[in-house]
């Protein structure tokens, strides 16, 4: 008999408690994505979310366009997203996420987009779960998990829908706390977000006193913003950073861009014209 769909998340809830705590206890309060996880101590769990609208992937690769565009793309993508000869197969979703559970904390964290589940009858499946509940999890494991999960929270949740990750971005780039691989990743990935505000962001973290691999990741990243924002801001970043080094990866960033504005900027330079 075909299981009615309003039933089958709360199967699916149920189940993962079941497995998880290895008791048949009543869930009525655990009502919460992280309760439903917190459940599982010992095992694996997943659950899908939608994918943003520049997002697609073919289960084992995916591909993600900056701010919607063509011509840029990141993650673990194995060819090109179009042919002249052959049409790519790319699904538009969902973002599947995987959860590895030991002794009650959250080990590791695997993401995908497209493809679909390989049966697994050891595995918790939770089902689909709202972008934003969804969303708000892989944030939390970004910004408090160990090195190893906040990289991955942080790579799969610059996947999902209608997320506004910045915030957690800049408080995970600023913590001296954690590693400077993770603080990397986050302005790395920062420098992707949507905004207004993320040029002047970046430029902040460049001045910062502190850390100069994060500062100097911070740079790269503006390079790699729309170059009417790159541009003027990698110039100011040449003209006036306190740090020798700093300015020259300013610099170098500005002669990879090949805009003929920062060329042009940088032969007056070399001439002593400035």
């Amino acid at each position: 008999m075909t299981t009615p769909q309003a039933l089958r998340p709360w199967m699916a809830w149920a189940l993962a408690a079941v497995i998880g705590a290895g008791s048949t206890q009543s869930l009525g309060a655990q009502s919460t994505l992280d309760a439903r996880i917190q459940a599982v101590r010992n095992g694996t769990l997943r659950f899908t979310l939608p994918a943003a609208p520049y997002v697609c992937g073919t289960g084992s690769s995916w591909y993600r366009s900056r701010d919607g565009r063509s011509g840029s793309y990141y993650g673990m993508w194995n060819g090109s997203t179009s042919s002249k000869d052959v049409e790519t197969i790319c699904d538009r979703g969902p973002v599947r996420i995987v959860v590895v559970r030991e002794d009650g904390d959250t080990r590791s964290l695997r993401h995908y987009v497209g493809g679909r589940w390989v049966p697994q009858d050891t595995v918790t499946d939770l089902g689909a779960v709202s972008a934003v509940e969804g969303g708000a999890w892989l944030l939390r494991q970004a910004e408090r998990g160990s090195d190893k999960v906040a990289r991955s929270a942080m790579n799969a949740a610059l996947l999902v829908d209608s997320l506004t990750p910045g915030a957690t971005l800049l408080r995970m780039a600023r913590d001296s706390s954690r590693s400077q691989d993770v603080r990397n990743s986050a302005v790395f990935w920062l420098g992707e977000v949507v905004g207004d505000r993320v040029a002047a962001t970046l430029d902040s973290i460049a001045y910062e006193p502190g850390d100069r691999e994060v500062r100097r990741t911070a740079i790269m990243a503006m390079a790699r913003r729309p170059r009417e924002e790159a541009i003027p801001a990698l110039q100011k970043l040449a003209e006036s950073l306190p740090d020798r080094e700093l300015r020259r990866t300013a610099i170098m960033a500005l002669a990879q861009t090949r805009d003929a504005q920062a060329i042009a900027w940088l032969e007056r330079r070399m001439n002593g014209n400035e």
